[in-house]
């Protein structure tokens, strides 16, 4: 082998470093280090979150990551070894950190709970004002502790609604929520694009003296639903709300801000794929989905004042959720089987019979109540990977059915809350609220996860069938 005068003096060089520095004697031999895949931990805020706050993460795991991934479990995710993230909505999120090095991998997971900036009490859910009870079909005397039916919406009594009307007759306070609306609407039906134009031409006009009117959330609207007669469902007393006949009145459908967060399904009102954003019926007191750019157009309603309708969940490691701005204790399962109403009725009695999770004053949630537990931003056909799921926050668990389309789904829940498909007709059925898609009769999403429809209360060949979440008040 041929050597270049450089790498001959290079070689000398390192050899004489070599017997310099071990003092003449041969080089040591060690074992090299054992690496071990990391062990993950990691801390977050110490004191309570709120949104709109920023919040730091530490990594403390031990092993030497090299590498990091972070989700926030909004559909936020972060590569940095100690990254910040800030919650937009109040609720709680399981936040997940999986880290790597030469050994292996490893993950785990907490949940944070973000509330509102006003966390308690700040979602007071206006009572649906239906103060008689019902069998399967016509109005009964209350029934007694025990009896069949007992246990529906008019035996417990919540915030009643109370509005002041503005002396210029332009405006309506809702007491309760704060919120103030345009006692009357928009007499042009428009699509969504459309509808926020409306409360840009307010704004511009300094309407009731404001400048800051905006669509209302799907959850601001519905607190203005109002069952005490049905057909239309909404106080008139305090809104206007304009029909000739009954079979207008059956379309006085009012837009939300409100997108839904999959598509179209069915071939229906739209087309498969049309985009979707809810609104309420309160000619027939349906919350929907509604084509934004094709098919019939809708009315507005618009609104001015802080936002409502934001949850805080409180989980309290025993099988129950509070929700701290609404005030009511959920049971985090549901019945695990469907039943008709008089049976859903019935088991609330029986879990109270056997002191279910420690109390024995569970019932059946009403219409406004059930739906202030839907998380529009998730369903079962999501857009978003991330919001894939049931319309609840995940901390709830919902069983899980095959719809009529043969499609792994989530169920519609039983309300204590009657109902009538026509004015003046018999109360045959109830509201129940949709936690998986709202199908149609082929089974494809027509109304959208976190739709409230009515459903007949005796089980029928296609329908009377659906299931139970529990509720009472958190003292």
């Amino acid at each position: 082998m041929r050597f270049s005068q450089n790498s001959l003096l290079l070689s000398l060089g390192v050899a004489s470093l070599l017997l310099v520095g071990c003092g003449g004697s041969r080089p040591s031999t060690t074992t090299p280090e054992t690496i071990a895949a990391p062990v993950v931990t990691f801390t977050g805020p110490s004191s309570p979150v709120t949104a709109g706050q920023l919040v730091s993460f530490t990594d403390t795991s031990t092993g030497t990551p090299t590498t990091w991934a972070w989700t926030f479990g909004d559909g936020g995710t972060s590569t940095v070894q100690n990254p910040t993230h800030t919650y937009t909505t109040a609720r709680t999120f399981t936040v997940t950190l999986a880290t790597t090095n030469a050994a292996g991998s490893a993950k785990a997971s907490k949940n944070i709970t973000v509330g509102s900036p006003t966390t308690v009490g700040a979602f007071p859910i206006v009572d649906t004002s239906q103060a008689k009870c019902f069998d399967a079909a016509v109005e009964t005397l209350a029934p007694s502790v025990g009896a069949a039916f007992y246990g529906q919406d008019a035996q417990f009594s919540g915030t009643q609604s109370s509005y002041t009307k503005g002396s210029d007759g332009l405006t309506v306070k809702d007491n309760v929520t704060g919120l103030i609306w345009q006692q009357s609407h928009s007499t042009g039906q428009v699509y969504l694009a459309e509808a926020e134009t409306v409360a840009a031409t307010m704004n511009a006009a300094n309407y009731g003296g404001y400048s800051d009117w905006r669509l209302p959330t799907i959850k601001e609207l519905y607190s203005l639903w109002n069952g005490s007669t049905g057909w239309p469902y909404i106080d008139t007393s305090a809104f206007t709300i304009s029909y000739a006949s009954e079979d207008e009145l059956s379309h006085a459908i009012f837009w939300s801000s409100t997108n839904y967060s999959g598509l179209l399904e069915s071939t229906l009102d739209g087309g498969v794929g049309a985009e979707l954003a809810f609104g309420v019926n309160f000619g027939t007191g349906h919350i929907k989905g509604y084509a934004i750019a094709s098919g019939p157009r809708h009315l507005v309603r618009c609104v001015r004042g802080a936002r409502y309708g934001i949850n805080s969940f409180l989980h309290q490691g025993n099988g129950t959720l509070t929700d701290q701005a609404t005030g009511l204790m959920w049971a985090q399962t549901d019945s695990g089987s469907s039943m008709d109403w008089e049976h859903a009725l019935a088991y609330a009695q029986s879990q109270n019979a056997a002191s279910y999770l420690g109390h024995s004053d569970w019932r059946l949630p009403n219409s406004k109540e059930l739906q202030s537990l839907v998380d529009y931003t998730r369903s079962p056909g999501a857009i978003d990977p991330a919001n894939v799921g049931p319309a609840i926050d995940p901390l709830f668990t919902c069983t899980g059915i095959t719809n009529k389309a043969g499609a792994a789904d989530y169920p519609f829940y039983w309300t204590s809350t009657s109902a009538i498909a026509q004015a003046n007709g018999a109360y045959l059925a109830a509201w129940c609220v949709a936690f998986g898609r709202a199908v149609d009769d082929a089974g494809k999403d027509l109304h959208g996860a976190g739709a409230v429809r009515f459903d007949t209360k005796v089980t029928g060949t296609t329908s009377g069938e659906n299931f139970v979440r529990l509720v009472r008040e958190a003292k």
